[in-house]
């Protein structure tokens, strides 16, 4: 199994302005659409499924799925319409058919009965095995809707988390594997245990502060990454807006706030603090794993123990952006663009052409 290893080097500013004006004179000439659908999942369970296209785009590229991760939706995560800071209309205009999904508890999609009473009288909502039921039942539309076309599919953290669960337990259903900024597993240092573990206990969720759902008001939601050279009050506004609106409760609370399961950070602290919680050895896409120098959720011991384990994956390349935050996708700047092109280059065929740097291992 190959395995390929390399650091992107910030872009020149002439090859950067290149690259920008070639994307943002693409958006002025393209005819993106949205169509928004549900699909089924466990009983009771609908998911709410945006597919973006260019119906204009001259070279047609393969369906891809965007994944949220363990807080947002994903129309917060991926298609913020303001400011030109839509990563699917983005990758839409680059000739891919996208797709972005709500799991259970998030968004548009339904809400689990975990979370539809007392916070302290369920366990906690989605678990990883949750999650994964809902990742197939959307890569099978997918698949029904594009036959033998290559799926690629990149999850924001938590989401590339469920994405490689998933492919590790139906192996093939992914053919181009994003693995962004996310935790994977093996005993280190988490930079917020301290955040979500029971005192002393850093394995173990602290149910008794949160329950089976978490809260999260507007003022949580924004911090020094909406502070950003670029970002607009308008597009903050929006990125709110779209995380509220798939509660109906929200308004119900002071200050207004939409619930998110617990489920996935009650994994996250077992993953880090224990081991995987799935076996990476069974995946056969190729994989990227790129990680943000600067990122607060995903560790570098991530990285590797995710590097090791990929023994059967048709292609490992690991991938750095040096100075880019958690948020990358979503700030405007260089940063971004670095990120597109990597993520673009490599979502065409599963192979990353054009690293704009060196490897460990060159001079």
């Amino acid at each position: 199994m190959p395995n390929r290893f390399s650091k992107t080097a910030i872009l020149s500013s002439t090859s950067l302005a290149a690259f920008m004006a070639t994307v943002l004179a693409g958006s002025a000439a393209a005819d993106v659409t949205r169509k928004d659908m549900t699909v089924s999942s466990a009983p009771g369970i609908d998911l709410f499924v945006r597919q973006v296209r260019d119906e204009d785009v001259e070279t047609r590229r393969g369906p891809v799925l965007l994944l949220h991760g363990a807080r947002v939706g994903g129309l917060a995560s991926f298609d913020v319409d303001v400011d030109q800071l839509s990563l699917a209309e983005d990758l839409a205009e680059a000739g891919h058919t996208v797709y972005i999904a709500d799991l259970r508890g998030y968004g548009r999609s339904s809400f689990p009965p975990a979370m539809d009473g007392d916070r302290f009288g369920s366990a906690p909502a989605v678990p990883t095995a949750e999650a994964v039921e809902d990742v197939k039942a959307v890569l099978d539309e997918i698949a029904s809707r594009h036959g033998s076309e290559a799926v690629g599919a990149m999850g924001w953290a938590t989401g590339s988390h469920w994405l490689a669960a998933t492919e590790a337990a139906y192996p093939g259903s992914i053919d181009y594997l994003v693995f962004y900024n996310s935790v994977y597993g093996g005993e280190g240092e988490w930079s917020l245990t301290e955040n979500f573990a029971a005192p002393g206990e850093p394995a173990t969720f602290n149910y008794d502060k949160f329950g089976a759902y978490r809260l999260s008001d507007a003022a949580s939601l924004v911090g020094r990454w909406t502070e950003a050279e670029g970002i607009s009050d308008a597009f903050v506004d929006r990125y709110v807006e779209l995380a509220m609106e798939g509660d109906p409760t929200a308004a119900e609370r002071d200050p207004e706030s939409f619930r998110h399961p617990s489920g996935p950070i009650a994994d996250t602290l077992k993953a880090v603090n224990d081991a995987p919680l799935y076996d990476a050895g069974n995946i056969r896409a190729n994989v990227i794993i790129l990680r943000s120098d600067e990122d607060f959720w995903s560790r570098p011991v991530d990285v590797e123990t995710m590097t090791r384990d990929l023994t059967a994956a048709g292609d490992v390349t690991v991938h750095e952006l040096p100075g880019a935050s958690h948020y990358v996708h979503l700030e405007p700047g260089e940063g971004r663009a670095s990120f597109f092109k990597v993520v673009t280059d490599y979502l065409a065929d599963g192979a990353l052409d054009e690293v704009g740097g060196q490897t460990p291992n060159e001079g």
